[in-house]
């Protein structure tokens, strides 16, 4: 028979009055009549002889039409068919999968009819449906479905709760799976629910591809998912993973739909999260669940039932232990009652480990001995000894998502004792994969895109880089349970080296720059004695340094206040680390918005100091400095020109001139000379150090066009543009081949950009601002401060274009942003205020 007799083409599909499934089981039918027919029974036979064993029910139900059947199982009904006519090797599969496919696209677009000009855009892009945000849990081994456990087919909201290793997470994949697989979805959004910014962030993905709009404040964008899921015609299940507070989910909850479904999986049993909808409450497995479990895993031929029975129960019948113990025993080739004597003779009864009270994290019975022998089965493998230093750095990282860039840095790669740097690297590679084996850990490959680790060099461990290793919070705990103090020092030590080893990265993606973060506040949290003695670790100031970076100056100051009050309570206030922790802290201050507050706090800092070092100390000149600066930035640039003249003479006339300190004490002379109307003045001391660094690297080096520039600018304020716009050319050539998407080279764009305005060519002047936007939400996003900076720069400019009533809308949005994510009193907000009212005005006298 040929496909067009029986119906095989694809593109052709149901005939007028047919459903997709109608048309896929007359696919399967007419197969089955070319391979011989048969009844129901015999086509069992045929599968079970086949080792491929298909229900009657399900079969009965695909070739019905009345359900979508699974892949799978078409897969296994065309191989049988294959074996019982005799033919050698594998039946061709491919075609059957493309019109598999299909029948899921057909189902689709039955439902939702037409399809928008945002579905036609995905679909133009490879983005059809059904679509995907977050990834789905590899389904568990022999997964254990539990029907009076299951998830009701909807709509509504349902809350899995229960212990940790229960079985939640594995329980909400699966119901996803199954109505995927039966084509009765058309989106999922699967987030981790640890904290709120994993909420935001995962709903906050799903709703800037869905709505096509995106802005500043991430919470906003999180927030306009909710509307959509309430509007759209599409089926949905949005899946909120291991939800650790209630109060993290206000303002964020999916909305109720007769269209959609959301899943909450949850250890809290708060009544408050119980109404928002209905509880499935997963137990610890029963007797019977037990013995299915471990008889599916390791089979009763040389295991008797009553031998599964008694491992069951030793093990108190948790899931995860049952998991981790059926592993270990197929990888070791280790029998039940070997295993039992084996935990007994390690003196590890679970109920013999369970400290008093009730234990952290809601956790009905440690692991801890379970863990233990798979992690030691881990370590024998080769290398030998490397997967138990692994695991316990890992145990105390992030365990949703270790980037595997941290297993090439030096700090890592020194786990394993290997002389040479390149096998060690490849040995810790090997022990992350025995892990896996041993179902410790899964190793994500849609985490991140891929890059090379910093220093990674060819080899196995160039693999990991771009993928995020995930460990389960009870598997971590039950490590961290096992860690003795020099054990527990050791793997903080390495994992925060490694951290900051990471962050040493040249042109560190925003992503890996997210993971190292939320690695470092996971690290922080599990290790925080450690990481203080003796002295702090600079993962601390490197992570804080980082949330700033990223644009999140609130949260910076609020994690060195409280490393502030922490270094207080440790050491003595004239210790270096004291004095140096307040200096950070002042940073933040000013970076935060409040530059006033920040040049108290230096002026304060330097009077401790100035107690302690001798008048000529580096430290002390700087702290000075920043005192002046700030106080500047706060509004009174004559006193600041007064103190950095001072500090700039006395330092030249210590013989540091060519001190960067120095250098850096002249710029801000500089620049606030110009901010007191002394252009000239600022002029002088610029084309002093441009004409110097000519002299010293060439007039084409970076270094010396940047001199240049700050000179020209200085000319520019004096009248003569083009000098300045020529200079900041020439130094933006150099830059977009040496770093295109820097942020020096940026902050040349945008100077560029307001000199043209200011020359006379406002509509210029936005077309480079729009670029320039376009590549900063890009690359450092849309909270960072240069972005917002960009769009008050683009709106302003706009005004003067022409176009008041565009940068008027702009610049109501910017304002609510900025309110939402900068202090009240930040420095930016009146700026912007002005430019709005600067643009209702010339509205109106229109």
């Amino acid at each position: 028979m040929t496909d067009e007799e029986n119906g095989r083409d694809p593109h052709r599909g149901p005939s007028p009055g047919q459903t997709p499934r109608e048309w896929f089981a007359g696919l399967l039918r007419a197969h089955i009549e070319e391979r011989g027919g048969g009844s129901y029974e015999e086509l069992v036979v045929a599968t079970e002889q086949a080792h491929l064993r298909v229900a009657k029910s399900t079969l009965g139900d695909a070739l019905s039409g009345k359900r979508t059947p699974r892949l799978e199982t078409v897969q296994n009904l065309v191989t049988a068919l294959h074996h019982r006519q005799g033919l050698p090797g594998r039946p061709e599969l491919r075609d059957w999968e493309r019109d598999y496919e299909h029948l899921l696209d057909l189902q689709s677009d039955r439902r939702t009819g037409t399809r928008s000009a945002a579905d036609a855009r995905a679909a133009s892009e490879g983005r059809t449906w059904p679509r995907r945000f977050g990834p789905l849990p590899e389904p568990a081994h022999s997964f254990l479905a539990r029907p009076a456990l299951r998830v009701p087919p909807g709509p509504g909201r349902f809350l899995l709760t229960g212990a940790g290793g229960v079985g939640k997470t594995q329980t909400a994949a699966e119901h996803v799976r199954e109505c995927l697989l039966a084509g009765d979805l058309d989106l999922v959004v699967w987030v981790t629910a640890t904290t709120r910014e994993d909420i935001v962030a995962g709903l906050a993905e799903a709703a800037a591809e869905l709505t096509g709009s995106t802005g500043p404040n991430a919470e906003l964008t999180a927030a306009r998912l909710e509307r959509w899921l309430a509007g759209t015609r599409r089926t949905w299940c949005v899946v909120l993973d291991d939800l650790a507070r209630p109060q993290d989910l206000e303002g964020l909850w999916p909305p109720h739909s007769t269209n959609g479904v959301t899943l909450v999986t949850t250890r809290r049993q708060d009544a408050a999260l119980q109404a928002r909808g209905t509880v499935i409450d997963l137990t610890l497995f029963d007797a019977h669940e037990s013995l299915a479990y471990l008889t599916s895993r390791l089979g009763t031929h040389h295991t008797p039932p009553e031998a599964l029975a008694n491992l069951a129960d030793d093990l108190g019948h948790l899931p995860l232990a049952l998991a981790q113990a059926a592993t270990l025993l197929l990888d070791n080739e280790m029998s039940p009652a070997e295993y039992r004597t084996r935990l007994a003779r390690e003196g590890a009864r679970l109920a013999d480990l369970v400290p008093d009270g009730a234990l952290p994290d809601g956790y009905p019975l440690p692991v801890s001995a379970t863990w233990a022998l798979s992690v030691r089965r881990a370590d024998e493998l080769r290398p030998s000894g490397v997967a138990g230093p692994v695991v316990h750095v890992l145990s105390l990282l992030d365990g949703t998502g270790v980037p595997g860039e941290l297993l090439a840095t030096p700090a890592l790669s020194a786990l394993a004792p290997h002389p040479s740097k390149a096998a060690a690297r490849d040995e810790v590679h090997d022990a992350v994969h025995n892990l896996r084996r041993l179902s410790l850990l899964s190793v994500d490959t849609t985490a991140t895109a891929p890059r090379a680790a910093p220093d990674s060099g060819a080899g196995p461990v160039g693999a990991l880089a771009g993928k995020a290793i995930r460990i389960h919070s009870l598997t971590q705990h039950a490590t961290r349970d096992l860690l003795d103090p020099p054990e527990r020092r050791a793997a903080a030590g390495s994992a925060a080296q490694a951290l900051v080893e990471g962050w040493r990265a040249p042109q560190l993606p925003a992503r890996l720059d997210r993971a190292l973060r939320a690695n470092a506040f996971a690290l922080a949290g599990h290790a925080q004695d450690e990481l203080l003695t003796p002295v702090p670790h600079p993962v601390l100031y490197r992570m804080g340094h980082s949330l700033g970076d990223s644009g999140q100056a609130s949260a910076a100051l609020r994690h060195f206040r409280r490393l502030r009050e922490v270094v207080d309570a440790r050491f003595a206030p004239d210790d270096e680390i004291s004095l140096d922790t307040r200096g950070h802290l002042a940073w933040w201050l000013a970076k935060a918005g409040d530059p006033a507050g920040a040049a108290r706090a230096y002026a304060s800092l330097y009077a401790d100091q100035d107690r302690l070092y001798p008048s000529d100390h580096p430290s002390l000149l700087q702290t000075r400095q920043s005192a002046a600066v700030w106080q500047g930035a706060a509004g009174d640039p004559h006193a600041a020109v007064t103190e950095l003249k001072y500090l700039y003479e006395l330092r030249s006339s210590l013989g540091r001139a060519a001190d960067r300190d120095t250098i850096s004490n002249r710029n801000h002379l500089a620049n606030f000379l110009s901010a007191s109307g002394d252009h000239a003045g600022a002029l002088a001391l610029h084309e002093a150090a441009w004409r110097e660094a000519e002299a010293r690297l060439g007039p084409d080096h970076p270094d010396a066009l940047r001199a240049r520039s700050a000179a020209m600018h200085h000319r520019g304020e004096l009248g003569d543009v083009a000098s300045a716009l020529a200079a900041l050319r020439d130094l933006l050539e150099v830059q977009q081949i040496d770093d295109p998407e820097g942020l020096d080279t940026f902050a040349t764009r945008a100077r560029i950009a307001d000199w043209t305005g200011r020359e006379g060519d406002p509509a210029q002047a936005v077309a480079l601002l729009g670029s320039l936007l376009v590549d900063r939400l890009r690359v450092i996003g849309p909270e960072h401060p240069h972005t917002l900076g960009t769009r008050m720069d683009l709106a302003r400019w706009r005004t003067a274009a022409g176009e008041p009533a565009r940068a008027a809308t702009e610049l109501t949005e910017l304002l609510a942003d900025e309110e939402e994510l900068l202090s009240l009193d930040h420095p930016a907000l009146p700026v912007t205020r002005a430019a709005l009212t600067d643009a209702l005005e010339k509205i109106r006298h229109r």
